[in-house]
């Protein structure tokens, strides 16, 4: 397997780092954190990692289940041309398939009972994907700056001359959308700073790595000296150096840190800082927002679905306030005899407060609906939980109204010359996007060491 050079997308040099780099700890051992624990051992740079799980990967995890590997975490390479996971995954070997559900998809309204004509569906798409995005600008103009996206749904569709189902199935469709994209309610997401981000080429769904994403954090991880189960619960930092004590009371020492932990850990308080952190960090931290996104996954013995003509459903629910369900049937991707639903926001409280058991039922109560006949029993059930995960605190970050893609580059931005931030809610070109946070573990290396790109790949 080669070695790859990465520049995270810009060949600048940042800068704000004061004295020599001679050891470096790294708060985390994500994608983020992997990924510059990588690039400063290539560099000569000695490093450790702490990760307070027994595993690798943070919000990128991959189970088995059944036998089978479901990532309960990210799964897509996001618009894969161009992406650095798409040239890191191409660099180390690992294969890729397209995970585009949208050629297969069909669509099954619970309240009338039926599912939709392909003109339906096809319509609804256009209008999720190109018609309400393409009228942001314009609705941006009449609603003004702090508008949230649930005001932009109420007023494009006011202007829509739907029928009342039609009108509801938009509401819950263009919801979904939302609510995917920012793991919170539309109301907490800015009409100002939705679809801000850098894109790459290829489609939004993208690729599936062959594995599941573990494949390519294995790779990353490769000759990384990473210590797991060792939670770190302090950093102190000064012009002289850091010192990171763990929750034995172990301390270690070293000229600088990178924290990487998730943004929902910084809004618990965790880890504790000396001396505190400045105060617009603490406001950038409160400001954004890290919202609840839930995977349900659901094995059979065969895959039912495709006797019924559906490869992929979207569930439109009874509550004309709750968004649309996806349900990807994960053999359409190499996978196994596997369901995997999408549960939104606004929907999640009807999994997180159940047991997978009764959490697998609510949605095959609806899939039978929509198949005509009672679903098979599963052979296993898992449900993602990353809002109870005291290691996370959520899904992943968004911008609210009030918020601004300033305070996620703020975030972004070394303190005192010695402490150092990565994850994906540290830059705003990516935000959300495993590729945001790996491309922000090259951005830290890249300062440490003034240079304008890094090695990866396994040492």
């Amino acid at each position: 397997m080669a070695i790859g050079h990465f520049d995270g997308g810009s060949t600048e040099v940042p800068g704000g780092v004061t004295g020599p780099v001679d050891r470096v700890l790294i708060v985390g051992a994500g994608i983020a954190g992997l990924t510059a624990a990588s690039a400063l051992t290539h560099a000569g740079v000695d490093c450790v990692a702490f990760e307070a799980r027994d595993r690798l990967g943070g919000r990128l995890h991959t189970i088995d289940l059944a036998g089978w590997p479901v990532d309960m975490g990210g799964s897509w390479i996001h618009m894969p041309g161009g992406n650095p996971l798409t040239t890191f995954a191409h660099q180390v070997g690992i294969a890729r398939r397209s995970g585009d559900p949208l050629p297969e998809l069909v669509a099954y309204d619970c309240v009338d009972g039926r599912r939709l004509s392909a003109d339906e569906w096809s319509a609804s798409i256009e209008l999720q994907y190109e018609a309400f995005p393409e009228a942001q600008s314009q609705l941006l103009e009449r609603l003004g700056p702090e508008a949230s996206m649930a005001d932009a749904i109420e007023t494009f569709l006011d202007d829509s001359e739907l029928s009342s189902s039609e009108l509801r199935r938009a509401r819950q469709a263009l919801q979904a959308v939302i609510e995917a994209e920012a793991a919170d309610s539309c109301r907490e997401q800015s009409l100002r700073w939705m679809w801000n981000e850098l894109e790459f080429e290829g489609s939004y769904f993208g690729d599936l790595p062959s594995g599941g994403y573990t494949s390519l954090i294995t790779a990353m991880a490769s000759g990384v000296d990473v210590r797991l189960g060792v939670e770190v619960c302090e950093v102190a930092y000064s012009a002289t150096g850091v010192a990171v004590r763990d929750t034995t009371g172990s301390v270690e020492t070293a000229s600088d840190a990178i924290v990487t932990v998730p943004l929902g850990v910084l809004k618990r308080g965790s880890p504790q800082f000396s001396p505190e952190l400045p105060l617009e960090r603490t406001k950038s931290i409160g400001r954004l927002g890290f919202g609840t996104f839930v995977k349900v996954a659901i094995a059979f013995d065969r895959p039912f679905w495709r006797e019924a003509g559906a490869p992929h459903v979207v569930l439109f629910p009874p509550e004309a306030d709750e968004p649309a369900i996806w349900v990807l049937g994960q053999d359409a991707f190499g996978g196994g005899p596997i369901l995997v639903a999408l549960v939104f926001h606004s929907s999640t409280h009807r999994v997180l407060d159940s047991t997978p058991t009764a959490a697998a039922n609510w949605l095959l109560g609806m899939l039978g609906q929509a198949f005509g006949k009672r679903c098979p029993t599963p052979t296993a059930v898992a449900v993602s939980s990353w809002a109870s995960d005291p290691l996370t605190g959520g899904s992943y970050s968004h911008i609210p109204p009030g918020a601004s893609a300033g305070d996620a580059d703020l975030l972004g931005e070394p303190i005192g010359g010695r402490l150092l931030f990565a994850g994906e809610h540290t830059q705003s070109a990516r935000l959300v996007y495993a590729d945001g946070a790996m491309c922000s573990g090259i951005r830290e290396p890249k300062r440490l060491l003034a240079t304008s790109n890094v090695r990866l790949g396994p040492n």
